[in-house]
C-alpha cells in the first residue's frame, strides 16, 4: 500500500506541475513588456521549454511505475521510491519556475499558482521525502547494507 501511494503522489505531482507549467506559458503568452509579449524573450522561452523538457519523461516513468504496481514485478517497489523521489525533486523545480515566470503575480494568490505550490510541498513530504525514497530504493537494490 506504501508504495502504491508513492505512485499517485508521484502521478498528483506530474499533474500539478503540468499545470502550472500551463499556467506560466499561458500567463507569459498574454502578458507584455517593452511592446511585446514576454513569451518572446529568450530566458522565458527556455525557461518554459526547461520546464517542459523535465515533465515529459516523468509521464513515462509514472506510467512504468504504476504498471509494476498492477503486475507482479519483483521492481515494484524500487520503481515506486524512485518516481516518488525523482517527481518530488521536478515538481519543486517546476513550481519555483513556474512562479518566477509570473513575476510578483506568481506569489499572489489571484492566480492560484500557491495552491499547486503548496500541493507539492506536502506531495513531497507525505509517505517520506526524496532522500528517505533514494535510500529505501538503493537499499532494494541491495547497494547499501
Amino acid at each position: 500500500m506504501l508504495d502504491a501511494g508513492r505512485v499517485v503522489l508521484a502521478a498528483e505531482t506530474l499533474g500539478a506541475a503540468q499545470s502550472l507549467l500551463d499556467q506560466a506559458v499561458a500567463y507569459a503568452g498574454q502578458r507584455r513588456r517593452f511592446g511585446r509579449s514576454i513569451a518572446s524573450f529568450q530566458g522565458v522561452k527556455h525557461t518554459c521549454a526547461e520546464m517542459a523538457a523535465w515533465l515529459e519523461p516523468c509521464r513515462a516513468f509514472v506510467w512504468f511505475a504504476a504498471q509494476a504496481q498492477d503486475a507482479p514485478d519483483p521492481e515494484a517497489h524500487m520503481l515506486a521510491c524512485q518516481v516518488k523521489a525523482h517527481l518530488d525533486e521536478v515538481g519543486r523545480d517546476v513550481a519555483r519556475h513556474a512562479t518566477e515566470v509570473h513575476g510578483g503575480m506568481g506569489f499572489t494568490e489571484l492566480l492560484g499558482l500557491p495552491f499547486w505550490f503548496k500541493r507539492i510541498a506536502a506531495n513531497r513530504q507525505l509517505l517520506g521525502g526524496p532522500e528517505r525514497c533514494r535510500e529505501e530504493a538503493a537499499a532494494a537494490q541491495e547497494l547499501v547494507a
